[in-house]
């Protein structure tokens, strides 16, 4: 759709300002634009949807979207709406009961999240993380994810340990809601942002 969009664009160019056949094509693009904007916004709710099922809890990294829209692939980023995915992520986590948070975004990939050691920055073209202190390698990926986890369940007095173990259950938020004295929606965000941690 972006080729076709290309395309009528270009013939636009040589329309004539006013014309009936500038306003067709103008019509045309209007209709591309919104038929991409409702297949993202479909495709975003049934992400969201898939994501929340069977979840106790969504912990999100709070991100700075603007910036990122500033950055080299701001038109990728653009065209995949990050920004509302997480707004609609927020939205159906609240009509389904499920505790929805945002969490301090730095240095979730530099991070071990089994001895909290700090592992150094690494380039994207590093994809496995490995700590030097307790051994620990996985998908550079996966360990911001559990660093994420950890910062979130912390942030409402939980451990991952507990979780995994089945210490505490988080079935319907119940405890979840007890321990904050929140309706089970909210954001736990730092207020500024925080040092580089001490290896």
């Amino acid at each position: 759709m972006t080729r076709e969009i290309k395309l009528l664009q270009r013939k636009l160019r040589n329309k004539k300002k006013g014309s009936k056949n500038r306003a067709k094509i103008n019509h045309k693009i209007a209709r591309l634009h919104q038929r991409i904007t409702d297949t993202r916004k479909d495709f975003h709710f049934k992400t969201a949807h898939k994501l929340v099922e069977g979840a106790g809890m969504i912990f999100v990294e709070d991100i700075n979207f603007k910036t990122w829209s500033r950055g080299m692939l701001r038109k990728q980023f653009a065209d995949a709406g990050f920004g509302n995915f997480v707004n609609i992520l927020q939205w159906v986590c609240k009509k389904t009961d499920t505790y929805f948070a945002k969490v301090d975004k730095d240095y979730t990939s530099q991070i071990c999240p089994r001895c909290d050691t700090y592992t150094g920055k690494k380039s994207l073209d590093v994809r496995i993380h490995y700590c030097d202190n307790c051994g620990y390698t996985n998908n550079r990926d996966v360990v911001a994810s559990e660093v994420i986890l950890k910062r979130g369940l912390g942030a409402v007095g939980l451990t991952s340990e507990a979780v995994a173990f089945g210490t505490v259950s988080l079935d319907k938020m119940s405890v979840v809601g007890d321990l904050t004295g929140t309706s089970g929606n909210s954001s736990l965000v730092k207020s500024r942002r925080s040092r580089k941690p001490k290896s």
